[in-house]
């Protein structure tokens, strides 16, 4: 039996785990399972074939599987960068354009590209979750905690203390002026601004947050809701792999769920 998650629950964990002692086979498009506590996750992790997650990080993109491919080989990860929110690269993208931050959101919020409320992207929790599993995937014993995440509004707007509705028609127009100094900024010295995973050591560190990143880098020419991801390894150190297409929507999602239930058909052959 194959069970696939695709929730958003950070509840089921546990009932994740007690399905895998039943022996059935799991799918997860759910993130918050291999996010959560080591109980969960190293119960989940131990399936080995059992389990499949691809679309927790990249939709249908083949991270997961071309860095299990990479450990496997004995290659080692040096370090990860990746833009990994189709959400936050079209926002970023477009503030190249002088439009303002303010009606970016709003237009991403009314093509669907953003949560009910934007402030669940702007967060940046969805690209740390992201990085996170990558790097339990690498062997990291470290928490979601310690991963720095830069928030893109101050607390003054947090949903606790303003509506969404408020957020988008009064909130949102004050993170205008700087944005749009930290895009000049940037521009006056050939670069653009990302919001990517970097690993900032390879000493188990990292920091989710805008990045500036060079015009004609592979980064900076990144538009739209496109995801990338650059792996550098001891084999891929100067010139990385680099894995790049849509990496949100439902369809590629899906696509993702289902290739992954089908590639459990060899540990049942």
């Amino acid at each position: 039996m194959v069970v696939a998650d695709c929730t958003a629950s950070i509840k089921i964990g546990q009932a994740l785990a007690e399905m895998a002692d039943l022996d059935c086979c799991i799918v997860l498009a759910n993130k918050k399972p291999l996010t959560s506590s080591f109980k969960v996750y190293d119960r989940i992790a131990a399936l080995n074939r059992r389990y499949r997650c691809e679309s927790t990080v990249g939709a249908a993109m083949p991270v997961i599987a071309t860095l299990n491919r990479l450990l496997n080989s004995g290659d080692s990860i040096k370090k990860i960068v990746g833009a990994l929110s189709g959400t936050l690269g079209f926002v970023m993208s477009r503030l190249e354009y002088g439009e303002s931050f303010s009606d970016i959101v709003r237009q991403a919020k009314e093509l669907g590209y953003t949560e009910p409320d934007p402030r669940d992207d702007l967060g940046g929790m969805d690209v740390a979750r992201k990085f996170y599993i990558m790097a339990r995937l690498m062997g990291w014993r470290i928490n979601l905690e310690d991963v720095e995440v830069e928030c893109l509004h101050p607390p003054s707007l947090a949903p606790k203390l303003m509506s969404t509705t408020q957020f988008l028609n009064e909130g949102l127009a004050e993170l205008d002026l700087p944005m749009r100094n930290r895009v000049k900024e940037a521009a006056a010295r050939g670069c653009v601004l990302r919001y990517l995973t970097k690993n900032l050591s390879f000493a188990y560190s990292c920091k989710v947050g805008i990045v500036e990143q060079p015009q004609q880098s592979a980064l900076g020419q990144l538009h739209g809701s496109d995801n990338l991801v650059e792996i550098f390894t001891r084999c891929y150190s100067t010139s990385p792999l680099v894995i790049k297409g849509a990496g949100a929507g439902n369809d590629t999602t899906a696509a993702g769920v289902l290739a992954d239930v089908l590639d459990l058909q060899d540990y049942f052959g």
